[in-house]
This record gives C-alpha cells, structure tokens and sequence, in this order.
C-alpha cells in the first residue's frame, strides 16, 4: 500500500512538473513591416543549440550561428516572397566593434537560404537585421525577453555576396509565446494516479470493514 501511494504522488508531481516546465515558453514571435509596404513574420526559438561553425559575414567578422532556429518565417514584398520556412539566426558584434570604434553593442538577424550563414563568404540571399540588447555574457545561449530584440533594423537583398537592396523595417513587434503542455498525455497520467488513489483508499475501507466484522467478541 505504501509503495503503491508513493508511486501514485510520484505520478502526481510528475503531471505537475510537466505543466510547469511546459509554461516556460522559449519561443518568441515576431511581426514587421518595412518602409517598401513588406510585412513579415518569424517564431525564435531562444533554446536553440549554437553551430560549432562561425557565423561568417566574411573578412573574418564572425558571430554565433543558430541553425534551424527560426521557423515559420514568411514574408511578402515587392522583391521577394516567402512562406512558412525554416532557415537561421545569428548573433553578431556590431561593426563598430569590429572596427574598434565607437559605439558597442550586438546585432542579431535572420539569414536565409538555410546553412547560408556559416559557409565562406556572404552567401545569404535575403537577411534580416535585428539589434540584439541582451546580456552578451550569456552568450552563446539566446535571451528569451522580447526586450533583448525590440528594434527591427532592415531586410537586405544580396546578390553575388553584395547587397544590393536595403529596406528599412518601420514597425517591429516581438512577444514570448506560452507553450501549451501536452494535455492528453499529461491529463492520462494524472487520470491515472488520481483513480488509484481512489482505488487505492476504497479497497482499504473494505478491508477494515471486513476486518470489524470477523473480530471476534
């Protein structure tokens, strides 16, 4: 009986550690619009794993590629057209830093063909510049407040490595997204150990009642 009663609270904290892990959302949303009428959209997903390989920007500027870490990533504009794809993020020192000038901070952006990041040379088609205000301490691993990503820069076109369209992104909107924890299995389990401990208490007034009753005189 005893056993059975832990295994049952077990079950119980394990249904209630799910949902809470589940709550704490690592996905952030993101919705733009440009100053050529483009408007766009993109999940982040902050847990992403770094690439061992650099993001490479070309004449040894690199930063953190985040492979696949951006999915649902559509856009429509007069230049270019996209639907519900899965390509990269990055996370960059500014040019300044590189430079040595003025000015430091981080940028951050969407790179896109997929894997186009971490090949040699700008080989990206399409990217999308994001300043990047989160604690470069705990870089590699991405913040997940929608503040560490509030200015939307620009989307840029690249031909042959060279850009040759810029355009500026004039409204910008990043929220956390609460994941919803599996219900039907979590709901099973704890299904499960609610109707043993039913089980469990209803076989145990039986077993006294009939132990009253045999008890002799």
């Amino acid at each position: 009986m005893k056993s059975l009663l832990i295994a049952v609270a077990a079950a119980v904290i394990a249904v209630v550690t799910l949902a809470t892990d589940s709550s704490q959302a690592a996905l952030l949303d993101f919705d733009f619009d440009t100053e050529s009428g483009a408007t766009g959209s993109f999940t982040l997903d902050t847990d992403a794993t770094p690439s061992p390989e650099p993001a490479n920007f070309g004449v040894g500027f690199t930063g953190n590629a985040y492979l696949n870490a951006v999915s649902n990533y559509s856009i429509s504009a007069p230049y270019l057209n996209l639907n519900n794809v899965t390509t990269d993020f990055n996370v960059v020192p500014l040019l300044s830093d590189f430079l040595g000038l003025p000015g430091t901070g981080l940028a951050s952006g969407v790179s896109y063909d997929p894997g186009c990041i971490t090949e040699s040379g700008l080989t990206c088609v399409l990217g999308l510049s994001v300043s990047y205000t989160g604690d470069s301490s705990q870089l590699p691993r991405l913040s997940n407040d929608p503040n560490s990503y509030s200015t939307g820069l620009a989307v840029s076109i690249f031909e042959n490595s060279e850009p040759v369209l810029r355009d500026s992104i004039t409204n910008f909107k990043v929220r956390s997204r609460q994941s919803i924890p599996e219900s039907n299995s979590s709901l099973s389990i704890l299904i499960f150990a609610i109707g043993s401990v039913h089980l469990l208490l209803k076989h145990k007034i039986i077993r006294t009642g009939k132990a009253t009753e045999i008890t002799p005189n």
